[in-house]
């Protein structure tokens, strides 16, 4: 390496207050790092300020020294501080003894310089002849330096030993004497079984680092491009304004500036834009970067150091992993800006047109699902880059559709000649389709757009299951019940505190939790439901929380904040789903809806006064939150946003009337399904919810229910049913 790489990489592990190489790095609760020094100095009045997010953080009661340490960046530090070495950047002396022999090896197995005598001795002991140590002058002319600084192993600040155990249900290390006295009944082990347990896990959670890094280049790349050519662009047209305005009498040259200033003007709000967006982009690219500069350091880092950095990797990927998947990486703005001349004799001589910019174009209207056989209409808006719709036809706008077979197809789009424009078409395939929308030769707004088209089941055929489940016989109380994806299906068992996950063929392939009220612990598990990206959400009744789990089913994070019914806390959550971004929470005894943001914040409050025994909630497909009452015997609807819209349903056994609601599903046409706990049976409502078929009845048959509690639809229109005091699951399938 290099002399100056070697300075650029110091440079990038500086702390930010000092601006000098990282001197024993602490996290902050935020995850910012600064040196102890540094924050000893940032302290005031017991707390201390992050100057890169201004979060407050209390300051421990034993002072600076006790918040966590970055072991990751310290040993990132002492492998660049060797190099620095190694390049000859700073003095080297013999690591092994007080002479001053000059230093003429290195050993990259243990990270020491040695002197000729120290280091014929390296070589002779037992312990160390087997490393392979390198000339000093070798190590210098080489252009990739492998070196392994000496680990330093974490001790206890109470008992002064290595800390050589990892308490899973605290996740930190702990000494011998720990587990005994203040970890006594925690799940624990050694450091070197916990790490192999753990290290796949970080590995895995890490590894959309790569490409989120080739991602982030290209779409850096892109943007800059367009910049360029938006800027190129400008400087054409100003050149076409002068060789117009040029052929006129000087009493038109005010015209001509006023007229380049509102090109000028046009070339800076959109350099402005695509100034901004490039600034958001380097912002994540820089924090994917370090998290890469972690992940390197992950492959070189101790037992300890990989678990002490585990809980700060997981919190810091999921606020990147957000962060990214919220990234437009698409150019806001495009360079299509013309200059028209006017040869007609009036005072305005020319005019500025900056035509359409396909990045704030959009479509509307697009159903999804789509209804297998049927024709489809939905619209193109084209806008300016301020937002305005554009209010003349002529752009070139083209609509491609791809099968999941990979086949494309041009669908037909007729200009209204109103800046709008019509895409028609038949489906003729059944499953996921992308739609691409192009503008002027540029993706619009959201291109590609992903929707499903289905056939339409009909419902009113179901009446007996296809199969049932029930582990063997081992099913406590199953109650709450979800369908992921690739056929996986999960139900949480009341009376056992368990999760039980099923695969395609309905087998049992994991187990999660266990009684009790520790992370990954469960308390009378109510409510289930998946993410797009397969994470599983449980509502803690017990507990009066929700968790989070992977795809793993290992535990990663828990929304509310204990039992109460200030904001973000929960009293008695019975069913939860997820839907664009956020957590919609059924809070029982808070008689209300909770919104969490799906990285953790509490958002707002839904229902507070128009729900009275919230059991379940879901979404259906005119983006409209439903509520299932128990207590008031009837469904709720309410706009994603809160306001009240309507309700279906009353107290009864009939053609239409509920009876204790207690579980909702939604499938991908729109159907409408809803548990009654007492009447014993699933009624099925079309998306308007008029009644459309009911199933089940009170008895121990096949069929049959004793205690309905919840309903899940998979998307090939399998019909999942919790039996709860029957101790099974009941499958329906749609002949």
């Amino acid at each position: 390496m290099a002399a100056k790489e070697v300075k650029k990489a110091m440079l990038n592990l500086s702390c930010p207050v000092c601006y000098q190489v990282f001197k024993n790095p602490k996290y902050l609760p935020c995850y910012h790092s600064y040196c102890e020094e540094c924050l000893e100095k940032m302290v005031k009045q017991s707390k201390i300020t992050c100057p890169e997010c201004r979060m407050e953080t209390i300051v421990p009661a034993g002072g600076v020294k006790e918040l966590a340490s970055n072991f990751l960046i310290n040993r990132l530090v002492d492998e660049l501080i060797l190099k620095h070495k190694v390049v000859g950047e700073e003095e080297v002396r013999c690591d092994d003894c007080d002479e001053d022999d000059p230093v003429v090896t290195f050993c990259p197995d243990c990270g020491l310089f040695f002197c000729h005598v120290c280091n014929e001795t390296h070589k002779r002991a037992k312990a160390t002849h087997g490393h392979d140590i390198v000339p000093l002058t070798e190590m210098k002319s080489k252009q990739d330096i492998v070196i392994q600084p000496k680990a330093k192993v974490p001790m206890c600040k109470k008992h002064d030993i290595e800390l050589l155990f990892y308490c899973e249900t605290c996740e930190e290390l702990v000494c011998m004497y720990c587990t005994v006295k203040d970890h006594a009944g925690h799940e624990h082990d050694t450091v070197k079984l916990m790490a192999s347990n753990h290290r796949n896990e970080l590995k895995e959670l890490i590894a959309p680092v790569e490409e989120m890094i080739t991602n982030l280049s290209q779409a850096h790349d892109n943007i800059e491009k367009m910049r360029k050519m938006i800027i190129q662009r400008g400087e054409e047209v100003d050149k076409e304004i002068d060789q117009h305005y040029n052929e006129l009498v000087k009493r038109l040259m005010k015209q001509k500036e006023q007229t380049k200033q509102r090109a000028h003007d046009a070339v800076s709000k959109k350099d402005k834009a695509m100034m901004k967006q490039l600034q958001e982009v380097e912002h994540v690219q820089a924090e994917v970067l370090s998290m890469k500069e972690l992940k390197d350091a992950m492959k070189k880092s101790s037992d300890q150091e990989a678990l002490s950095a585990k809980k700060q990797v997981i919190d810091h990927m999921q606020q990147l992993t957000t962060e990214y998947k919220k990234l437009n990486t698409q150019p806001v703005q495009s360079a299509t800006m013309e200059f028209v001349s006017t040869k007609q004799h009036l005072p305005q001589f020319g005019q500025l047109f900056t035509h359409i910019d396909p990045a704030v174009s959009e479509m509307v209207n697009l159903p999804n699902p789509i209804p297998f056989g049927k024709k489809v209409e939905f619209t193109i808006i084209t806008k300016y880059h301020n937002g305005h719709h554009c209010s003349r036809g002529g752009s070139q706008v083209s609509v491609q559709l791809e099968s999941n077979s990979g086949e494309v197809t041009a669908v037909q789009v007729r200009d209204n000649n109103d800046g709008s424009y019509v895409a028609s078409f038949a489906t003729q395939n059944v499953g996921e389709v992308k739609f691409s929308v192009s503008a002027n030769g540029q993706q619009i707004k959201g291109s590609p757009y992903t929707v499903n088209i289905t056939t339409s089941p009909d419902y009113t055929k179901v009446t007996k299951p296809s199969k049932i489940v029930n582990n063997g016989g081992s099913m406590g109380q199953p109650w709450g019940i979800a369908c992921g994806k690739n056929g996986v299906w999960a139900v949480a068992d009341w009376s056992r505190h368990c999760v039980y996950v099923f695969d395609g063929q309905d087998n049992l392939i994991k187990k999660i939790g266990s009684h009790g009220s520790g992370s990954g612990q469960f308390s009378r598990p109510c409510g289930v439901t998946f993410d797009c990206n397969g994470h599983l959400y449980v509502a803690d009744y017990g507990n009066h929380r929700v968790q989070k789990f992977d795809v793993s089913g290992n535990y990663m994070f828990q929304y509310g904040g204990g039992k109460g019914s200030q904001d973000g806390q929960l009293n008695g959550p019975r069913g939860v789903t997820v839907h664009d971004g956020r957590l919609y929470v059924a809070d029982r005894h808070n008689f209300r809806i909770s919104v969490f943001q799906i990285d953790g914040p509490f958002c707002c409050i839904i229902g507070k006064g128009k729900v009275r025994w919230p059991y379940d909630v879901a979404v259906n497909v005119n983006n409209q939150l439903l509520v299932a009452d128990m207590d008031g015997d009837c469904v709720h609807t309410f706009t994603l946003d809160g306001r009240y819209i309507t309700k279906f349903g009353k107290q009864g056994s009939g053609v239409g009337q509920l009876y204790s609601p207690c579980g909702l599903a939604v499938d991908l046409n729109g159907f409408i399904f809803t548990a009654e706990n007492d009447n014993h049976r699933v009624s099925v409502f079309n998306k308007d919810g008029n009644y459309i078929h009911h199933f089940g009845s009170y008895g121990r048959n096949d069929g049959q229910f004793q205690s309905c509690t919840r309903v899940a639809i998979s998307p090939d229109h399998k019909i999942y049913v919790s039996d709860c005091n029957g101790k099974r699951v009941q499958i329906f399938s749609v002949n």
